[in-house]
């Protein structure tokens, strides 16, 4: 099993802020995918824990349902585990 460390939400949020810096809205827009993110990430904790793959892909999803193009940069910074 692979090494843990503390999941931060500014991690996240950082992340996608750089994905959409495209747009005006990026930073009010990262902060409400983030929040969105969290929402679907919170049923797949187990004991304190989720799993890297988990975050990437719930990102991934929202992204792609709001901004192709953030979608695209995310995925070339945050590729999946193979």
């Amino acid at each position: 099993m692979g090494r843990y460390k503390p999941f931060e939400r500014d991690q996240l949020f950082i992340s996608l802020y750089n994905s959409l810096e495209h747009r005006k809205t990026a930073l009010s827009d990262a902060g409400a995918l983030a929040a969105t993110i969290m929402q679907h990430l919170a049923p797949t904790v187990i004991n304190g824990r989720i799993a890297a793959d988990e975050i990437r892909q719930a990102a991934q999803a929202v992204l792609d349902r709001f901004d192709t193009a953030a979608s695209t940069h995310y995925r070339a910074f945050h590729p999946a585990a193979s």
